[in-house]
């Protein structure tokens, strides 16, 4: 995925949300190496966030994989809400994934068709979408692997649509009852800024499995507070 960000840095995330949910994506992580190795699986999770009121999409941790976090100059990055399959996932409010091929010949052709090199890029993605009271997103999971057709299997995508589910009825909870020094200051919304683009004809929406969402949660922004 491209860098929107238009100067050049990563804007900076608070610890507290990262913290928030990397055992989030680990207990994911640990669910979907529970019976089988995957290749190259990482996950993480952007935000909708706003900038000088302009709308962007933040990448919140790092990278999860099998090695631990990859820290480097990935947290904070931000891209414009038509980026790729989190843009999708963004704009139609849908889950996105990597369409289910015969075989690893037919997904490298679908991809040099979409002008990628198979030996660069991964086999399998996903794109989950949070949404808030309003429908908006909040939050979006994203993961990716090289096991062919490793998310084209609904039964593990509801799975992990399940676990993301329990997240938002935890978080729900906290809005209402908070830890006495942490909060969840509100995002302002900001003009979307668009014109990346690049969602693939190998990825698909999967319309028959509903997003998790938030009850409560309007924006995701935890940090330390005062007592």
């Amino acid at each position: 995925m491209t860098n929107a960000d238009p100067y050049g840095n990563p804007e900076p995330v608070p610890p507290a949300s990262q913290l928030a949910v990397l055992p989030f994506l680990a207990a994911v992580d640990g669910y979907l190496r529970e019976d089988q190795e995957v290749p190259d699986l990482r996950i993480t999770v952007h935000r909708a966030m706003s900038r000088e009121g302009r709308g962007y999409l933040q990448q919140v941790c790092a990278y999860l994989r099998k090695d631990g976090g990859d820290w480097r100059g990935k947290v904070g990055r931000t891209f414009a809400v038509d980026t790729g399959i989190i843009g999708a996932a963004y704009e139609s409010g849908q889950l996105w994934r990597t369409k289910r091929f015969k075989d690893e010949r037919g997904l490298h052709a679908a991809l040099e068709k979409d002008s990628l090199s198979s030996d660069a890029t991964a086999q399998s993605w996903l794109a989950v979408p949070f949404l808030g009271p309003q429908d908006q997103v909040v939050l979006i999971l994203y993961a990716d692997c090289n096991k062919l057709n490793f998310f084209a299997d609904d039964a593990r995508v509801k799975r992990i649509v399940a676990m993301s589910k329990g997240f938002c009825r935890l978080l729900d909870w906290l809005q209402k009852d908070p830890f006495e020094n942490l909060r969840n200051f509100p995002l302002q919304k900001g003009e979307p800024v668009k014109g990346v683009g690049g969602v693939y004809s190998v990825q698909e929406a999967i319309l028959n499995i509903e997003p998790p969402r938030f009850t409560l949660l309007p924006s995701f922004n935890y940090e330390a507070a005062a007592a």
